[in-house]
């Protein structure tokens, strides 16, 4: 196992404990339940499932790489952005939106918990990456200022201009042709946005000034594209079983991706260019690299 490995599977450790402790610790009210379950469980369904939790792992390491050295502090907010991504996979497989009946290799939530549940424990989780994020308990010992501009971070990476701008744009455009600009727009935003803002978050905590943030934000965009991008091939060339949920799904759903638009070979080549963009501008951070390369690398060749 090597460094990279071993610092995903601890931090993944880390962050599943905490998302553990953080429902029980609150004590939220299960009393009443409608057919054996509760809105709890249904959004502990989602985030529950077993996921690489790239986002808040991105965030942990963003802040190590500048010097913050008590990772347990930062879980809280590497956990706000497993909460916000949990709503929207959620969301997005909604028969409303890519109608998908398979995340993860399990049922998505509105097939277990029927489509009105699954709205509301999306509704939920978004509210609880906040709740969480502002909690007095997981706060201490943070600047008030920089916790502010964390929550702005996030909010703004959440919604308008960011994942729901891109979801909007996404599900608005099945069966339209699109330009290549149009799906990197879509891609930025609704895949880039978050891991932008999980490496923000972790350099506006580790106190850096505006500068080092808006390329640690740029960095994680190139990022974000990259993932994509890598989706998009995998949609093409992946299967169900490794894959976790429906091979296919966007070509299904007559939907635009950049393989569609620009090819499978083109697409790689892209990947690689944004890879670079990416490296360019975490170079300027003046953070140690070795592991976001690793990164990098783990993100390009992965198979789901």
């Amino acid at each position: 196992m090597n460094d990279l490995a071993l610092y995903i599977e601890t931090g993944k450790k880390l962050i599943d404990e905490f998302i553990k402790s953080h429902f029980i610790k609150k004590h939220y009210d299960k009393k009443f339940s409608h057919n054996k379950f509760s809105l709890t469980d249904a959004m502990l369904y989602t985030l529950s499932m077993p996921g690489k939790r790239i986002r808040p792992i991105i965030l942990l390491l963003t802040g190590e790489s500048l010097g913050f050295s008590d990772k347990k502090k930062l879980l809280p907010f590497a956990t706000s952005i497993e909460l916000i991504h949990s709503y929207s996979l959620i969301h997005d497989d909604l028969p409303s939106m890519d109608n998908d009946d398979l995340r993860r290799g399990k049922p998505t939530n509105h097939i277990v918990f029927g489509e009105a549940t699954a709205i509301l424990a999306g509704d939920a989780l978004l509210a609880e990456a906040f709740a969480v994020l502002s909690d007095k308990d997981y706060i201490e010992g943070f600047d008030a200022v920089k916790i502010i501009e964390a929550v702005r971070e996030l909010s703004c990476a959440a919604g308008v201009g960011g994942l729901a701008e891109g979801q909007f744009h996404d599900v608005n455009s099945f069966g339209e042709p699109l330009d290549f600009e149009k799906i990197e727009y879509i891609n930025e935003k609704k895949t880039g946005s978050l891991i932008a803002s999980a490496c923000a978050i972790g350099a506006i905590l580790s106190g850096k000034d505006e500068t080092a943030v808006s390329e640690f934000r740029k960095f994680g965009g190139y990022i974000g594209l990259a993932f994509q991008a890598v989706d998009d091939v995998l949609g093409i060339t992946g299967n169900k079983e490794i894959l976790g949920k429906t091979a296919g799904i966007d070509r299904i759903n007559n939907k635009p991706t950049m393989v569609e638009n620009i090819g499978l070979e083109r697409t790689r080549k892209l990947i690689e260019e944004y890879n670079k963009k990416a490296m360019a501008h975490l170079e300027k951070t003046g953070a140690e690299t070795g592991m976001f390369i690793e990164l990098i690398k783990y993100l390009t060749n992965r198979l789901n």
